[in-house]
């Protein structure tokens, strides 16, 4: 689907991504982005791709489904883009910001 908006932005890290179905946007949170890049050497346009893949699995998902399984796809989806490290490396600098 080409409608859905990308954005960037810098909040705490207690979220990769955010994303809104009324405006069908994603904004992506680049502190998130610049501390996995900085602590583990991923190319920041991979990082930013896996967080755009998991919200858009929120984004476009219906009210009929579970949400333990719309989290599964939304990992699956991320998982697919970037590869399983890359995304337990995004859970890991998220994990910090609670600790």
């Amino acid at each position: 689907m080409t409608d859905i908006v990308i954005e960037q932005g810098r909040w705490a890290p207690v979220s990769a991504g955010e994303y809104d179905r009324r405006t069908r946007t994603i904004a992506v949170n680049l502190t998130v982005v610049d501390e996995v890049t900085r602590r583990f050497g991923h190319d920041r346009a991979t990082v930013m791709a896996a967080i755009v893949a998991h919200e858009r699995v929120h984004l476009l998902a219906t009210s009929e489904g579970l949400p333990h399984e719309e989290e599964r796809r939304a990992r699956e989806a991320a998982v697919s883009v970037a590869g399983l490290e890359l995304v337990i490396q995004i859970d890991d600098v998220l994990a910090g910001a609670w600790t």
